[in-house]
Formats: structure tokens, sequence, C-alpha cells
């Protein structure tokens, strides 16, 4: 739902963007936004802070917008859940369900929190400077800044946890709540030799929201272990019958296989392999960069060992071909991540590198002779331009020849006829 001030009613009744409905997650509490104007400087903006997780999102005010700010926050959110590093399966059905969200018009909430977080976040956002921000990218930008605003808990966090920023609370929310489990529908059309019964992955699903904290968890996960562990042997005797890698490979397959289901899966949650079919972008993106198990070299290996997981699954009847599609989705969505990472991140040390590197003599030089010659240009018609190159042409004997380069056949002309009266003058000296 979003629950929009009533002063804010005509910029609703603009043009939405249509989008498509949501296709695998229902709505639920996660999607309540409350929007309010705001003062930037002399310019309004608009505020929306998520009821659920007081995470705020910026965007241009009324007075700017074409289309419903519906669609506009559908943008923005986009980006800032990709910078997230949340999966682009969730982001996509999230934000479509903001876009067939319920609207209402309503001044003030009854939600403390809420309340609480405007009060912390208008002042910060008076203090931006906007001649600062970029048309031309100016809602990339706001997403930048309402991740920013949302990464502090100096500047609003819930009491209840404080070391717990709002961005992080949003983005553990999405990835608990906004699964995509699988939804094996059906007998496979042929007789696999490799079936395995889908219904032990399955058991667990009402335990899907318990943490390590609870008693009980250390006793599911045991329970979960033998059962991955025996599904992982047939994955061994699967690769070995299929001979389409050789051992080493077989073996890191087998590795990666084993860290998904046995280590990263349970981490947080007690998840399967059909808790949620998204699960890999993060396992790539975040646990094996963050663990140091993925690196430049070894991206496309890493891929390539998701993607037979994904296709042995469907084998042994527990993914359905849509199940395996979207696995598919989100391990190419996580390789993309971890690329597009890498790329930044060499790029920032060649930046640095270039920062760092020693400037020699002969750079410094031809800055010197570049401010130079600029300097003569503006004197080219001035009489001042005798005295300037008394003072500097004995600089470098380079300068002579680049200033020539430089001036035009009439600045020549008259630069030679201060040249000449300067040698009189020497002479008459």
């Amino acid at each position: 739902m979003l629950i929009a001030s009533k002063k804010l009613t005509p910029a609703f009744k603009k043009t939405l963007i249509s989008a498509p409905k949501p296709r695998y997650v229902k709505e639920t509490s996660l999607c309540d936004w409350i929007i309010r104007e705001v003062s930037m400087q002399d310019y309004g903006m608009l505020l929306c802070i998520n009821q659920n997780t007081q995470m705020p999102i910026v965007l241009p005010g009324a007075e700017f917008l074409k289309v419903s700010p519906v669609s506009v926050l559908r943008q923005v959110l986009m980006f800032v859940m990709a910078g997230m590093g949340i999966s682009s399966i969730k982001l996509t059905e999230y934000v479509n369900c903001i876009a067939h969200s319920k609207l209402e018009f309503q001044n003030m909430t009854d939600d403390f929190l809420v309340e609480k977080a405007f009060r912390a976040y208008a002042p910060e956002l008076a203090k931006i400077d906007v001649d600062r921000l970029d048309d031309e990218q100016l809602l990339n930008q706001l997403g930048i800044l309402s991740l920013t605003l949302g990464s502090s808990t100096r500047v609003f966090c819930d009491l209840r946890k404080p070391e717990m920023a709002p961005a992080v609370c949003f983005k553990n929310q999405i990835n608990q709540e906004w699964r995509l489990p699988a939804q094996r529908k059906g007998s496979m059309a042929e007789k696999s030799a490799w079936e395995f019964d889908y219904h032990q992955f399955h058991q667990w699903d009402d335990q899907i929201q318990k943490t390590p904290a609870w008693n009980g968890y250390a006793a599911i996960v045991r329970e979960m272990r033998q059962v991955n562990d025996a599904f992982l042997r047939r994955y061994h005797d699967y690769l070995e019958q299929a001979e389409t890698v050789d051992d080493a490979r077989m073996q890191q397959y087998l590795r990666l296989a084993d860290v998904y289901l046995n280590r990263y899966l349970i981490a947080q949650h007690p998840e399967t392999i059909t808790s949620d079919l998204a699960a890999p972008t993060s396992y790539l993106f975040e646990w094996l960069l963050e663990h140091g198990q993925i690196k430049e070299q070894n991206v496309q290996l890493v891929v390539d060992a998701m993607l037979a997981l994904g296709a042995f699954i469907k084998v042994t009847g527990v993914y359905s071909s849509m199940d395996e599609d979207l696995y598919r989705q989100a391990v190419h969505d996580g390789g993309d991540r971890v690329r597009a990472f890498f790329k930044a991140a060499d790029a920032q040390a060649q930046r640095e590198a270039a920062d760092d590197a020693p400037i020699s003599r002969e750079e410094v030089a031809g800055k010197r002779i570049d401010a130079l010659v600029q300097e003569l240009m503006a004197l080219a018609d001035d009489d001042r331009l005798a005295d300037a190159l008394s003072t500097i042409l004995n600089e470098t004997p380079a300068l002579v020849d680049k200033l020539l380069t430089r001036l035009t056949p009439l600045q020549q002309q008259q630069l030679a006829r201060h040249l000449a009266q300067l040698l009189s003058d020497d002479q008459d000296d």
C-alpha cells in the first residue's frame, strides 16, 4: 500500500507507466510506503519511507514530475535494490508489486517509527546542495543519496536493534520475504534414473523463518545435511557418468555445490535448494566474494558449476522447467554482478595507480608551457606582450615552436612587430 499526503493528490493523477503484475511473489506489508513532501534547500522533493524498515527513498518534487510518483519510485527502487545486490528477479517482482499497490491519502500515520524517521531524514536533506545534482543523472544520484541516508545508523535507526541500518533491514527482509520457492508441478514426463524425492527438501518449508538463535535450529541443520549429502553423492555419480568435465573440474563443481547446499543455504535460515530459486545471485555476488572463494580469473568456472548443478536438479525432478529457468537467470545475474564488481575494482586501481605515479620533469615543463602559451595567446593583441616575452622566452626553447603553431597569421604578424620593436629598443639601450 502507498500512503501519500493529501496535498500530493494531483501528482498521483498524472500518467502511471504500466508495469506487469508480479508473477511469483504476493504483496506483503514490506510494500507499504509513506510519501510526503520535504525541502531540499529551496526545492520541494518527495521523501518515501518504507513502513516496515524505515528505508528512505528520495524523489524529485511533484512539480518536476511528468508522470505519477509511483512510476518514479519504481525506477529509483530498481536502482537502489540493484546497488544492494538483490537479485534482478526479486527486485523486478518487488517494483511490480509497488506499481500495482493500493493508494491512499492521509497526512499522518499512527506509526511512531515512521513519523520519527521523517523528522530525522528531513533536516539531512535540507543540507544537500541541489546545484551539485546533475539533471541528466538525477534519479541515479537520488538513488545514491537514498542509499547513503539509509545506510547510516547515525541519521536514524530502530532503537530495538541500533546496530542495524534501515537499508540493511530492508535488504534482509526482501531476501527473507521475497523468496521464489521451487514450484515443481506434477511428475516428470520421463522416468529419470537420477530421480530424487523432492519432498525431502520441501519438508522444512514451514521452518524457513527460523534463525540459528532458535533452539531446534541445530537439529534441523543436521537433518538437512544428511539429505544434502545423499543428493551430492548422486550428483557425483551423475558427473562421473556424464563425462562432460575432467576429474579436476568435477571436484571443483562438487566443492562449490557442497558449499552452496551445506554452508551458504543454512548460514542464516534453514534453507534448501527449493527454498529460493534466486539464491544463487547473492551466493555468487556476496558470499563467495566475501569469503574470497571467487576471483576475477575463475568467475566463469563458478558460473558453469552453478549451471551444471541446476541442470542436475532438474534431471532429478526436484526442479520443473520453469524452476530451472529462474535458477539459471539468478546464476547469470550473479555472474554479471561479480564481473561488474571486478571491472570497477580494476578501474579504481588504475586510477589510484595513475594518481600515485611520480610526475616527470618533462610533464611538469609541458604543463607549464601550456599555461604560458595560453597566457601569451591572451596578450597577443596587447602591448604588454613584449614585457611578457622578455621574462618567459628563456624558460625553454620548446615554447617558441609551440607558440608559433598556436598563433593565427594575424597574431604572428602582430607578434613580429612587437619583437622587432623590442629588438630596436635593446639596440638603442
